[in-house]
């Protein structure tokens, strides 16, 4: 007998048990991206709960990105969109940085990047926690989503977007080009005339989505305040423009199919430049003497080609582990670069483009011809400083982004000895800073309006679409840093 009463207060007190647990419904709402020198991860999970909870600690939750169990650092009241808000209906979940690659969202295929199609996401509580919200215990959470990327939000929505239709290059028929624009409103409305900084991505970041080539890089950096103090306008205000254009596959490619390293035009010469007049004619605040060109890879082999193509058009060029052969760049076009103001950035242990075969011959090519302001920083290796990890060879565009480029090599003919402090020994013309170099050059004459086009061919026209703001709303008054005046990593 007194066996069956233990069976059945057992029972009872397993009813009472189940009929206490309460599980709190969140709805996941939104995740924001955030760009790393060799990644992408999420670190911020926005989700309405049902209840407002009545203490806000970060200890007792735990947050699954991509099958990823993440450290949750701090949780706050916010918006839709993940802003802080003191009475705000949303969560957000602020996340350690994750080293596994399984937490990026970004995958790149070939020519082009691609956010994740399916990216599951899931907010629970930590083993044996609980919380309390509208005065109830909570011992469980119901909030799961496998689709948290078909609306995120990032830096890259500080740019606006726009698409440019014209001719292409060998063969008849239009190309498309997209592209992120970055206009600081107190630059913008302040009437005086502002730098230009443009960049053109790498292979794996072509396509139609203007956000990959913005975060797939970390192109996102030259919007921040690092960055953006380096560069003053003509009033006197901190700051520059930023474009960065997309193409749908990769620069190098060309009419007849396949890539060119230089021996054969590429398929987006014309549209490009006319793409880059489109918006100069849209933004006549563009200070035309102070147009800077750079990009990495595939975007510094169209770097090159736009120089070559252009001479005289860009007041400085920063072409990062630059892919145009120079096996295919003529003594006659050593002489014309050799009038213009370049900065070559590449490391010495990249396998992918050999700096012996492209940009070191160059740069010894254009010494010999007697340029007088081309430099180049030559690293030994890649050391990322977001988690101090040696990276590819081939990533020499961390050093760009990270504002690390601080020295040149001696101007020689002779051997370069690559260098890890700032890659060289020199400060170019005084200055040792990239990014101060580059906001001091300047074209003597005006820059031409438009590329003087042969063969009595005329200039392409082309089609330029809206340019609608993104998603974040309203830009930031000066340059986006990731970290507050703390220090701390935004999230």
């Amino acid at each position: 007998m007194n066996s069956i009463k233990s069976i059945v207060a057992a029972m009872a007190m397993t009813v009472a048990a189940s009929a206490s647990a309460q599980t709190l419904k969140m709805e996941n709402q939104v995740v924001r991206i955030t760009a790393y020198e060799a990644s992408t991860a999420v670190n911020l999970v926005v989700v309405k709960p049902e209840q407002k909870l009545d203490v806000l600690d970060p200890s007792v939750f735990t947050v699954l990105t991509n099958g990823v169990e993440r450290n949750v650092k701090i949780v706050y009241t916010c918006d839709d969109r993940g802003e802080w808000a003191e009475n705000g209906d949303y969560l957000a979940f602020g996340l350690e940085q994750s080293k596994s690659r399984g937490a990026s969202p970004l995958a790149s295929t070939g020519m082009m990047g691609s956010w994740s199609k399916a990216y599951p996401v899931k907010v629970d509580l930590k083993k044996g926690k609980s919380i309390k919200a509208g005065g109830k215990k909570y011992t469980a959470i119901d909030c799961e989503t496998a689709h948290a990327l078909r609306n995120f939000v990032s830096e890259s929505d500080f740019f606006s977007r726009g698409i440019f239709t014209g001719p292409a290059t060998g063969r008849p028929g239009n190309e498309t080009l997209t592209y992120g624009a970055y206009e600081p409103d107190a630059l913008r409305f302040d009437g005086k005339k502002n730098p230009l900084i443009i960049w053109l991505h790498g292979m794996g970041e072509g396509g139609t989505d203007v956000s990959i080539e913005l975060m797939g890089n970390e192109v996102v950096a030259l919007i921040r305040n690092d960055i953006q103090s380096h560069f003053t306008t003509e009033g006197g205000e901190k700051g520059a423009y930023v474009l960065a254009v997309q193409c749908p596959t990769m620069w190098m490619g060309t009419a007849k199919g396949g890539m060119s390293t230089g021996n054969y035009p590429s398929l987006y010469s014309d549209i490009l430049k006319s793409c880059i007049d489109n918006y100069l004619e849209l933004n006549p605040d563009v200070d035309r003497n102070r147009i800077y060109i750079g990009g990495c890879s595939n975007g510094g082999y169209m770097t090159m080609n736009m120089l070559l193509r252009n001479p005289g058009f860009f007041a400085a060029a920063y072409p990062t582990c630059e892919a145009y052969a120079d096996a295919n760049i003529s003594d006659v076009q050593i002489q014309q670069l050799a009038e213009e103001n370049i900065w070559i950035v590449q490391s010495a242990d990249d396998t992918t483009v050999n700096p012996k075969e492209y940009a070191i011959p160059t740069y010894q090519r254009l010494i010999k011809a007697g340029a007088k302001n081309v430099w180049f920083a030559l690293f030994e290796t890649v050391i990322g400083s977001d988690m101090g990890q040696k990276l590819m060879g081939h990533f020499s565009w961390a050093y760009v982004f990270n504002d690390e480029v601080t020295a040149s090599q001696e101007q020689t003919t002779g051997d370069l000895k690559p260098s890890n402090n700032g890659g060289g020994t020199v400060a170019p013309q005084g200055f040792n800073n990239l990014f101060d170099w580059m906001n001091a050059q300047a074209l003597k004459e005006p820059a031409p309006a438009q590329q003087q086009w042969g063969g009595g061919q005329q200039r392409p026209q082309g089609q330029a679409g809206q340019r609608p703001q993104g998603q974040g709303g309203q830009r930031p008054q000066g340059g986006f840093s990731r970290f507050d005046e703390n220090g701390n990593a935004r999230y």
